[in-house]
């Protein structure tokens, strides 16, 4: 279903340009122009063997860029001709690929601006591709997902939303929701016969008390797994000085935070991303969590990461508490395990290349990995110990997995909330009023026509040229 271009923010007469590419040196840059004058255009700066409006649609020409006012050859080009309806937008497109330098790019770019297209915004061809009917909104946001996918399996996903698999959950939840309203209207016809009416509207509310079921699985099955997509944020704690910098630049492979023999070293949180089986963990280094009173001067700083260390903690998904293996344990180490008890975590035992003097009766009931961060003893053990930790919770949930947002399954709770009403009004109108508004509301998922809100959001997100 196409949509108003009203309600998009769209101007379809005007004829847009943009630069594809990231910026930097490549092997080529691409330009993309698409609306009623960018054949047009084309014909006005490209020298070749056709012009594109003599050209076979799906094509690729060889030739040249000429700014047509100095005859001045701006750089050889291959130009491919897009014919409506059948481009990435549904218009006329070109797509002008020139060596990969900013400022030629930039130079062809301003050319075709200065022959009357405009400036692309961010997302505008793909906004013009979900106006046109050529992919709903669901489509447009798995474009975001896959190009911001770092694993195979993210990318799997995205492609899988891309292709329409969460097109067609909404549309199958739809199709049965709407014959089942169909059913609870035919039963206001039958209102005189209330025994057979009630028999009738308990078939179908148990009906949709199965749509509810399912819903709540895919929703849930999402947060269980919602790791693939986001990557799980895991912050490495303990008491100063017992090794965290050491195992957070083992883990990332590079020596990002400065170890010294000086506790409390690191004032601030450190933060880098690494994958582990297909599992991205944004790891975060923060400062040594101790007991101050009263700071003062440079305690006053080490005082305020320390309570970074806290707001961290709060938002993490996973916690690596480490404790030093060649120390006793201590009031230090006991605040620590205080604050991650109750949490998914994994304690580490650091320095097993010293003398061991570690003792807790509190940890022998916890999973522990043992490692030498100086000497880069079991960190690949431990590496697989966090990734198998979800990989559990992945493998359980993955195989019938939908790319959910937090927009989908927000709107996807509320659909519930509508249903879950309609099954328990003891008013038949009612019902049908609560069901109708679940149907409308599950439409908005992957055709939101009345929210510019929604569009904007989802589009602020896309580079321009996308």
């Amino acid at each position: 279903m196409s949509l108003s271009s009203k309600i998009l923010g769209l101007n379809f007469s005007d004829t847009i340009a943009a630069i594809a590419t990231a910026s930097g040196q490549a092997g080529i840059s691409v330009i993309r122009i698409s609306g009623p004058q960018s054949v047009i255009i084309a014909d006005k700066i490209f020298t070749g063997k056709h012009k594109p409006s003599r050209a076979k649609p799906n094509t690729l020409h060889f030739g040249k860029i000429i700014d047509p006012s100095t005859k001045k050859i701006l750089d050889e080009v291959i130009v491919a001709i897009f014919k409506s309806p059948n481009s990435y937008t549904g218009e006329d497109m070109i797509e002008i690929s020139c060596h990969g330098s900013d400022y030629v790019a930039s130079e062809i770019q301003k050319l075709i601006t200065k022959l009357g297209a405009r400036l692309a915004e961010p997302g505008e061809f793909t906004k013009r591709r979900v106006f046109n009917g050529k992919m709903d909104i669901t489509q447009a946001e798995a474009i975001l997902d896959l190009v911001s996918a770092k694993t195979e399996k993210t990318c799997h996903l995205a492609i899988e939303q891309l292709q329409g698999k969460l097109t067609g959950y909404i549309q199958n939840l739809t199709k049965d929701l709407s014959a089942m309203l169909a059913q609870m209207e035919n039963l206001l016809e039958f209102e005189e016969n209330q025994m057979q009416s009630r028999q009738e509207f308990i078939k179908i509310t148990s009906q949709i008390k199965k749509i509810i079921e399912n819903i709540e699985t895919t929703v849930n099955k999402n947060q269980e797994i919602k790791f693939l997509k986001n990557g799980v944020y895991c912050v490495i704690v303990g008491k100063p000085n017992v090794g965290k910098s050491s195992l957070f630049n083992r883990l990332v492979q590079t020596d990002k935070a400065i170890v010294t023999n000086i506790p409390g070293t690191t004032r601030d949180s450190i933060e880098h991303s690494i994958i582990i089986n297909g599992i991205t963990f944004h790891l975060i280094d923060t400062a040594g969590l101790k007991i101050i009173n009263k700071p003062r001067g440079a305690g006053k700083i080490e005082a305020m990461g320390i309570e970074k260390s806290r707001n961290w903690l709060q938002s993490a998904d996973f916690i690596l508490a480490i404790f030093d293996n060649s120390h006793t344990f201590t009031k230090q180490d006991n605040l620590v395990y205080d604050v991650v008890k109750n949490r998914p975590h994994l304690l580490v035992l650091n320095k097993i290349d010293l003398k061991p003097k570690f003792r807790s009766k509190l940890l022998n009931h916890h999973k522990t990995c043992k490692v030498s961060a100086k000497y880069n003893q079991g960190i690949s053990k431990l590496k697989s110990v966090m990734a198998n930790y979800y990989a559990k919770k992945i493998s359980t949930s993955s195989n019938n997995y939908l790319a959910l947002n937090t927009r989908h399954t927000e709107t996807l709770s509320q659909v519930n909330k509508l249903l879950n009403q309609a099954v328990t009004d003891k008013y038949l109108d009612v019902s049908i009023m609560h069901l109708r508004n679940a149907i409308d509301l599950l439409g908005t998922i992957t055709n939101p026509v009345s929210n510019e809100q929604i569009f904007d959001s989802i589009f602020a997100q896309f580079c321009i040229g996308k």
